[in-house]
């Protein structure tokens, strides 16, 4: 059952609610087409059907998130701070449903389902870890499809495209499988650029978890030593208020009758 709070105690809007039932459903949708897509590219000896298939389940998930985004964006209170904050939706939307564009619409919409799910203490590792291996397999699965069956291609199996992505996004670069289409060497500059930027945002990331991590050691650290310096201090005061008593109660000893 479905909460009707969120975790401050407040009650849900009706975009919230609306977002909580739709979220799971359109992820399940984008991971269908990303399975239908790399279905028609690895299957060489593809039927005119399947293609006419993978267009109308094109085309139904599109409207699906279209639909999805006009109903968010109408029940939403703050409509321009809606579309600042989901430019990502608003691109799936955008982007249409042609045959050119399918690897893009696949990747937008995995990331989009995913970020939808995800729990925002987590949402940027996760986008992290998701957009690294979507490079990976969307690449090699683009090169598969341009480089299959090309003359003089290097690509004989998805696992050469597979170890060409892998090798190239983490700027290694053996040579031993190389683009010989303009569809193919599109793919490869296309993800020189994407791999570079990963790596530096993977980096980024990974310094910024560290120092965090690091701030916090140090923070516990500051509050053990004052919360030491505080108890030091107590017990000083503490000595100096039980010389004092002892001071005040020798006097009285000694001009006590015997």
């Amino acid at each position: 059952m479905l909460s009707t709070t969120t975790g401050t105690g407040a009650p849900l809007t009706r975009r919230q609610r609306w977002e909580r039932t739709t979220n799971l459903p359109l992820t399940v949708l984008a991971v269908f087409f990303l399975a239908i897509y790399a279905w028609r590219v690895l299957d060489t000896d593809v039927s005119p059907r399947l293609d006419t298939a993978l267009l109308w389940a094109d085309i139904a998930i599109w409207l699906a998130f279209a639909v999805d985004y006009v109903v968010r964006l109408r029940l939403s209170t703050a409509r321009p701070r809606f579309v600042r904050n989901h430019l990502l939706d608003l691109l799936v939307v955008l982007v249409p449903p042609f045959r050119p564009l399918r690897l893009v619409r696949a990747a937008l919409l995995l990331i989009d389902g995913l970020n939808r799910v995800t729990k925002p203490r987590t949402r940027l590792s996760t986008f992290v870890g998701t957009t690294s291996l979507l490079i990976v397999v969307l690449s090699s699965l683009a090169f598969f499809d341009a480089e299959y069956g090309a003359p003089d291609s290097k690509v004989k199996t998805f696992g050469d495209a597979l170890w060409w992505s892998a090798v190239s996004v983490t700027t290694v670069g053996y040579g031993d499988v190389y683009p010989v289409t303009a569809e193919g060497r599109l793919v490869s500059l296309v993800l020189m650029f994407l791999g570079i930027g990963l790596i530096s945002f993977a980096i980024g990331t990974m310094t910024s978890w560290v120092v965090e991590q690091l701030k916090t050691v140090d923070d516990a650290a500051d509050r053990t030593e004052r919360s030491l310096t505080e108890l030091v201090d107590e017990v000083r005061a503490l000595r100096t208020e039980v010389a004092e008593l002892r001071g005040a109660q020798e006097p009285q000893g000694r001009d006590s009758p015997t």
